[in-house]
């Protein structure tokens, strides 16, 4: 069953969701969150405590075949790319200092660079910004 499909039919049990939360969060395999933003045109919104330092998550909003992985560095800086391998499409995860593609073994960077192949180009890395408590992934016309 697809991630999307899951969630969609995951059951709302008594008060165990808040209303009003701005995003629902759930863990992956590998300790990763995955947490469903705020999706509007062009973008994904989540608050910005859902990303603390050191954090990672995937963000799979309505309408997408692979979620976007964002990070936060220890210095502030966030990045956000598509978690779709540019060789053959796999969802590549997070191990250790980069991300790792199970089909034939690519490695990226957490800027999206290509550390081995055999993917040839980067992944697909998208504008970040932060205010007003959230942060906002720039999905149309600025990914790079």
């Amino acid at each position: 069953m697809r991630r999307r499909d899951f969630v969609q039919r995951l059951p709302v049990v008594g008060s165990g969701f808040l209303l009003g939360a701005s995003s629902l969060s759930l863990t992956s395999c590998g300790g990763v969150a995955y947490l469903v933003p705020v999706a509007a045109p062009g973008r994904l919104v989540i608050g910005t405590a859902e990303l603390g330092p050191g954090a990672e998550a995937f963000l799979q909003g309505p309408d997408m075949s692979r979620p976007v992985y964002m990070r936060r560095a220890a210095s502030g800086e966030i990045t956000a790319l598509l978690a779709s391998c540019t060789h053959n499409g796999c969802q590549p995860t997070p191990l250790g200092d980069r991300l790792v593609c199970p089909c034939h073994g690519s490695e990226f960077s957490f800027d999206g660079a290509v550390l081995q192949g055999p993917a040839e180009r980067p992944l697909t890395r998208y504008e970040v910004t932060e205010a007003d408590g959230q942060v906002t992934v720039w999905l149309e016309g600025r990914g790079a």
